[in-house]
């Protein structure tokens, strides 16, 4: 039996800050310990709107562990929301947090009013690799933001394919995916790249159809009413 072999370079889960990299004008926000993201980051280089070296982190410690970082993390998204220009801003969660038993959902929701969208993803090392990441972050952008819309754009198609920066080709891949779209006349649709981003996200429930060419994405979530998926 033929085994699956493409790109299979493993980080942890919360190597997900590549996913949220790649959507222009996107922020993580780090609910982790201090070393996580400068790991992480060594690999996916400072190439997008925001450099790994700027992510907000709470950068929670021994006396976290104790007593919870739960105050620290709602610090640090109110800071963030002030200092830094963004569209999207995407909690990630380290393994200590989730660990300790910090509600990181609920902290979000007091930002539930916020004039940017903040979301939360489950991204704990223990979960899984970057794989799974990447999946929580697509879950987390459905399931937290996107609103029914029974307005559909005829033609439109949401892409789904690699994995941002686990390959050198990966834009180059998505990019063409979208010419050929474009060449049998349908609408492509995709929130990873320059100037993709929170305009494109929004349309993704206006789209007839979804096109998936990946194996690491599962739209089985895509449940939202009004939201149509195609494989």
């Amino acid at each position: 039996m033929a085994k699956l072999l493409d790109k299979q370079r493993y980080k942890c889960a919360l190597g997900a800050m590549q996913t949220v990299q790649a959507i222009s004008r996107a922020i993580p926000v780090l609910h982790s310990g201090p070393g996580c993201a400068q790991k992480l980051s060594d690999s996916t280089g400072s190439s997008g709107y925001f450099s790994p070296n700027i992510f907000p982190c709470t950068s929670i410690n021994e006396k976290d562990v104790v007593f919870g970082g739960v105050k620290k993390l709602e610090s640090t998204i109110e800071n963030a929301l002030k200092v830094i220009d963004a569209d999207l801003y995407v909690v990630l969660t380290g393994c200590i947090p989730e660990i300790v038993g910090d509600d990181t959902g609920e902290v979000v929701s007091r930002f539930a009013d916020a004039k940017k969208p903040v979301l939360y993803a489950s991204t704990a090392g223990f979960k899984g690799n970057n794989y799974i990441g990447h999946q929580q972050v697509i879950d987390a952008i459905i399931e937290q933001y996107l609103e029914k819309s029974e307005e559909k754009e005829k033609g439109l198609v949401n892409i789904w394919a690699d994995v941002p920066y686990q390959d050198l080709f990966w834009l180059g891949n998505i990019r063409e995916l979208e010419k050929l779209l474009k060449e049998i006349g349908l609408t492509p649709n995709t929130i990873f790249g320059y100037q993709r981003g929170i305009e494109n996200i929004n349309r993704i429930p206006k789209a007839e159809f979804n096109l998936l060419v990946s194996p690491w994405v599962s739209l089985e979530n895509t449940h939202l009413p009004g939201y149509r998926k195609n494989r």
